[in-house]
């Protein structure tokens, strides 16, 4: 039996309605191609948020150390199909309002073959995201999770 892997996991908003999301390589191991919400596995020794900040810059280049990560949205459980992994993802609410229309497209750095892509909530495409996300995600699409008041403070 696989451990249980802890992983942080942002809500990226734009506004209100709106959210960036990140798309996998298409060689990526698990997933390829599919939709997943910005973040990564929790190190030995680290804080979900920390963990949170750490993923966004690696992932996102520098300018992402800049984004108000708010309160947890969401405490999520999966277990994927043998011999993948028991997942406990911890969603936070991540401000990205300073990054208005296409400012974040120049703020972004991103990993070779990775993509971010932004998303008005009712058009978010729930069945190409991580199998562990898509429930949740419905729910943001159906407007049940909502931000907190924007801009917020951590």
């Amino acid at each position: 039996m696989q451990p249980r892997l802890i992983v942080a996991a942002a809500l990226v908003w734009l506004g209100p309605h709106r959210l960036l999301v990140q798309r996998r390589p298409a060689g990526a191991r698990h997933g390829a191609g599919a939709l997943e919400l910005p973040g990564g596995k929790v190190e030995p020794g680290e804080s979900p948020r920390a963990a949170l900040r750490r993923e966004l810059v690696e992932e996102w280049g520098p300018a992402a150390a800049e984004l108000p990560i708010g309160p947890v949205a969401e405490v999520l459980h999966h277990v994927y199909p043998g011999p993948g992994p028991e997942v406990l993802l911890v969603v936070y609410h991540v401000d990205a309002g300073a990054w208005q229309n296409t400012e974040w497209l120049a703020a972004l750095r991103l990993e070779a073959d990775a993509a971010v892509v932004g998303h008005d909530l009712e058009s978010l495409p729930v069945a190409e995201f991580l199998a562990a996300d898509r429930e949740f995600i419905d729910d943001v699409r159906a407007g049940r999770v909502q931000p907190p008041t924007l801009p917020f403070r951590p």
